[in-house]
This record gives structure tokens, C-alpha cells and sequence, in this order.
């Protein structure tokens, strides 16, 4: 039958009907005649508060954690009186998916309300608690299974995977590994690009504490926390100003010439040339540039080591493609 809107609506024995026994089924846990039951009561919108708790619940049970989160979402955002109520139910969604940090970034949200019932506070901070311990668990367990893997991949000399690895430690605090860290960033093996990386992830984490390297024949201390993100650097902005007429005149030039430069300073990270060697670096840039493009160029031939800085920017950008990649 339909109503006065033309909508087609369900008789109410039916909808008696499909209630007790999709109610049944879910209290005997036969979850899947229950979702059988409860699926038309909600796609004919005379779902209750009971039927959708049990459709929900069915669907955690059967695994069904796309359409159970779905809903779950929707009825929060409608039925603001029963917030709480589908808060938890989409927290147990999120916990039957090992989304521990989901729920822990949920719940820090909504501890800042004011008006959370006592009650449903308190199960919100157990649920959080659990959800907190289980994340560190699973971020100390997946940290050590890295830190083995970055190892092994050292042990093999495996570049690409020493790359790889150390991109997903970076989700995690170094603070647990800062030994193998250190050990690895003194080592005169290691490619550099791979420390640079380690580098960088004392430096986003604000390692205190003074942290020895090699790099490029040289020893020497570094900060982790007071240094600069790389694009910050003075020197690198100064060698960008005065590669700035080119952007004008020649934006595919400059375009190459910016990447060149950002790709040599990332390998040699943290150690940036002095204003010293600028003007030759720009020079070997232009060089290069117009090399690269064949295009007419008169030298600069007053400044001296031009062709090194040529040579060490153009295998720094083989060794960045060959292990980072093309940006």
C-alpha cells in the first residue's frame, strides 16, 4: 500500500511480524536471519531504536563492518538523544577492526564536550584506556618487527628496502630505537639519502640530546631538534634567489634546475654548503641546465670547482631517482 505521499509503506502485521522474529534471531544469535528480518524494516523506514541496534550488532557479528559503520554514522548525526548510545556501538566497530587509533583520536574529541552524561563518560574512558594500551601494544610489535626488518635489509645491503622500511617507522617514536638509530647514522657504510631519512625522523619526533654522524668523510655532531626543515634552509633560499631570472626567462629550466638543487641538498641533509660555495653551485646548475637542454651558454670560467659540484649534484640526483624515485 502507499501513503498520502505516494511512498510505498509496509503493512504493520508485516512490520509486527519481521520485528519479533528478526528480534529472536539476534536474541538465539542467528545473525544472519536476523539481518534477514531487519534489512526491509530499515529500508522501509520503520526501523526502532531496538531493530537497528540489532542490525547493527548482526552485522558486527557477520563480519559486516562497512554497512554496520555506515549506518552507525548516520544514525549519530540524526538521532542526536541516542548519540551516545551509537557512540559506543561504532566504537565496538572500530575495536572488532583493530582501529585503535581511530577510537583514541574520536574519543580525545569528544572528551572536550561538557555535556557527556556521567555514566556514559566513564565507559567512554574504559573503552579509551583499553583502546590506548592495545595501540601502544600494537605500534611496540609492529616497531620492533621494523626495526628487525631495517636490519636485515642493512645486513643485505638492500637499499630500496632500507628506504621503504624506514618510511613506515617514521608513524612511529623513534625514541625505543634511538641505539640502532645513532649506531646506523655513525656507520661509514650506509648510504646517505638512507640517514638523511633517519635524520629526519629524530628531527619531526624533537630528539633532544646531541647525536653523532657520518657523512660524506665527515664526523660531526647534530641537534635533532633544533634543526631547520630542509625547504627552510637559508642557504638553499639563496641559491633559489639567484637561480630566479631563469624562472622568468626559462620556466622549464628553472623547474628542473629547483629540483636538481632540492634533490642535492636532501642527500647531503644536514650538512648545506656555505655562502662560500654558492656561486659555484649556481653555476654548475646553470651548466648543467642548459646541458640538459642544449641550449647555448657562456661560462662562468673565474670560479673555480665548477665541474665537481656539476659531477656531485648529477650522482646525488642518480642515487635520489634510483632510491627515493621521481617526485
Amino acid at each position: 500500500m502507499e501513503n498520502n505521499e505516494g511512498n510505498i509503506v509496509m503493512f504493520p502485521k508485516l512490520k509486527s511480524s519481521l520485528e519479533k522474529k528478526g528480534l529472536q534471531a539476534w536474541k538465539e544469535k542467528r545473525y544472519e536471519d536476523a539481518v534477514k528480518s531487519f534489512e526491509p524494516l530499515l529500508e522501509y523506514g520503520v526501523a526502532n531504536q531496538d531493530v537497528v541496534t540489532g542490525l547493527l550488532m548482526s552485522w558486527i557479528e557477520l563480519g559486516q563492518f562497512n554497512e554496520a559503520e555506515e549506518l552507525c554514522r548516520q544514525k549519530m548525526k540524526e538521532e542526536v538523544e541516542q548519540y551516545y548510545h551509537y557512540l559506543h556501538i561504532y566504537i565496538t566497530i572500530l575495536f572488532q577492526s583493530n582501529r585503535y587509533q581511530e577510537i583514541v583520536d574520536l574519543l580525545d574529541e569528544v572528551f572536550e564536550m561538557e555535556d557527556i552524561p556521567h555514566q556514559s563518560r566513564t565507559q567512554l574512558w574504559q573503552m579509551y584506556e583499553v583502546s590506548r594500551k592495545l595501540l601502544d601494544e600494537h605500534q611496540k610489535e609492529t616497531g620492533n618487527k621494523l626495526i628487525n626488518d631495517f636490519l636485515e635489509k642493512l645486513e643485505s645491503g638492500d637499499i630500496n628496502g632500507q628506504w621503504a622500511t624506514v618510511l613506515r617507522l617514521k608513524s612511529q617514536s623513534p625514541e625505543p630505537f634511538l641505539e640502532t638509530c645513532t649506531e646506523t647514522l655513525k656507520s661509514e657504510v650506509v648510504h646517505p639519502i638512507i640517514k638523511t631519512a633517519l635524520i629526519e625522523w629524530l628531527r619531526d619526533y624533537e630528539v633532544t640530546g646531541s647525536v653523532s654522524v657520518h657523512k660524506f668523510g665527515q664526523f660531526f655532531e647534530i641537534h635533532p631538534d633544533q634543526l631547520n626543515q630542509m625547504h627552510s634552509d637559508y642557504i638553499l633560499k639563496q641559491i633559489q634567489m639567484r637561480l630566479s631570472g631563469i624562472e622568468q626567462s626559462n620556466p622549464t629550466m628553472y623547474e628542473m634546475l629547483n629540483r636538481l638543487l632540492t634533490h642535492y641538498c636532501y642527500v647531503r641533509y644536514p650538512l648545506y654548503p656555505d655562502e662560500n660555495e654558492v656561486p659555484a653551485i649556481v653555476e654548475a646548475l646553470k651548466r648543467l641546465g642548459h646541458e640538459y637542454l642544449q641550449l647555448p651558454y657562456k661560462e662562468n670560467d673565474a670560479l673555480e670547482e665548477v665541474e665537481r659540484y656539476k659531477e656531485e649534484i648529477e650522482l646525488c640526483e642518480q642515487h635520489y631517482l634510483m632510491i627515493v624515485g621521481d617526485d
